[in-house]
């Protein structure tokens, strides 16, 4: 089957959603003939890795930009979603003359997971596949405790997303051109969409050296390793993982935490380890490439991720491959991979601290090492078996011989 893919982001090396498309799309192009547009900057990481690796027979890579004017005033996330959303209607209309020069089976959005975006595929000509797409919702227990800021910033973007779905012509054309639309939250898309999701999860994981270094002694040392990977921003639970090891150290100052990443949240995370009995026990790391953050979570022994309103990371499946029991929050994409077979997920209620619940979990798996072991090897077991990239394809596979119309 000939496939034209749309991945804004596809690339390797830099983890998220851009290894994501990259991952896919080869295991695709074992099965299909694989067209790709993506965006013309990411020509050198392509074509660095296929001197490395070599250049699958079945895979195509179509460059697109918008002009330099937008590319300009675009720069780090200023005007993302501006950009963004041009990009699509560019390369729909770049999907629409490819069309007329050649003959593809199916269409298929691949990143850009934002249901209240346009698809810019969804100009194009025959079957449509739009996905994985989706967005989660912030719990209001999480929203009372984010900033007079952050709980703005959530409310607009609540709003807009409702808007731009209700109002968007171009993003009611891709629901509607869709065949299928492949959610990991089916259960916030909207209604009129609801016969034509198909649940799916978003993210994979690759057993390369590269990604992860599975543990193959799950034992710990005398102190216990915490550790948190990401942004540190509201919405990845920064704060939330810092707040609960801080808790759970006045009660266990047998641990430390470790915390890798930079954000905006920074200065405030600083000044609560500095101005904490404990917080001799945290260490800032900052940000690490992706080679020092796969020997970090080798050496640690708990990931504590209290991420909401956010897909599953990447992070994440690294940290249950490597063999590390995840302490999260029940309820996003996050909770439901995790489950209680490869950690924790604490509930949230308005009776409930979170703070509380997430140093109790942490408790824990520091009072049963059997049972920490136990969840890692589960963890270990569920990323190999469950997200692995051939088993998403396979999945994606599936769906492709139901929506596409081969010529």
């Amino acid at each position: 089957m000939k496939v034209l893919v749309s991945a804004y982001a596809c690339e390797t090396g830099r983890g998220s959603e851009g290894e994501i498309a990259w991952r896919l799309v080869l295991e695709l192009a074992k099965r299909h003939e694989i067209a790709v547009i993506t965006r013309a900057n990411l020509r050198p990481v392509h074509e660095q890795a296929f001197q490395r690796d070599g250049r699958p027979a079945n895979l195509q890579f179509i460059y697109f930009d918008l002009p330099w004017i937008f590319r300009f005033y675009k720069k780090g996330r200023r005007f993302f979603l501006l950009y963004y959303y041009l990009w699509q209607v560019g390369s729909g209309l770049l999907a629409r003359r490819m069309q007329k020069v050649g003959s593809y089976d199916l269409c298929h959005h691949l990143t850009g997971g934002m249901d209240w975006m346009p698809a810019g595929l969804a100009l194009g000509r025959g079957p449509f596949l739009w996905g994985p797409v989706g967005s989660e919702d912030t719990h209001p227990v999480l929203l009372r405790r984010l900033s007079t800021t952050s709980w703005l910033k959530d409310r607009l973007r609540v709003i807009v997303r409702s808007a731009i779905r209700r109002l968007d012509p171009l993003v009611r054309m891709s629901g509607r051109r869709a065949e299928r639309v492949l959610s990991h939250t089916p259960e916030t898309m909207p209604q009129h969409l609801l016969n034509k999701i198909v649940p799916f999860t978003q993210t994979g994981i690759e057993d390369t050296p590269s990604m992860v270094q599975p543990k193959t002694d799950l034992g710990r040392g005398e102190e216990l390793r915490l550790l948190f990977a990401g942004e540190l921003k509201d919405w990845k639970g920064a704060l939330l993982a810092l707040q609960a090891a801080l808790r759970f150290f006045e009660s266990d100052p047998s641990a430390r935490l470790k915390i890798v990443g930079d954000g905006p949240l920074l200065p405030e995370m600083a000044r609560m380890i500095a101005t904490h009995a404990h917080g001799d026990r945290v260490e800032l790391v900052g940000r690490l490439d992706m080679a020092r953050l796969v020997q970090t979570m080798n050496e640690s022994d708990v990931f504590l991720y209290p991420s909401f309103h956010h897909g599953l990371s990447t992070v994440v499946l690294q940290a249950m491959l490597t063999g590390l029991p995840i302490v999260c929050l029940e309820g996003d994409a996050t909770g439901r991979a995790v489950t209680q077979e490869a950690g924790i997920t604490v509930a949230l209620g308005n009776d409930r601290d979170p703070v509380a619940d997430l140093a109790c979990a942490i408790q824990r798996l520091t009072a049963d090492e059997a049972y920490r072991q136990s969840l890692a090897r589960s963890a270990q077991a569920i990323a190999r078996q469950r997200y692995a990239y051939a088993s998403l394809a396979d999945r994606i596979d599936q769906i492709y011989s139901e929506v596409g119309a081969p010529s």
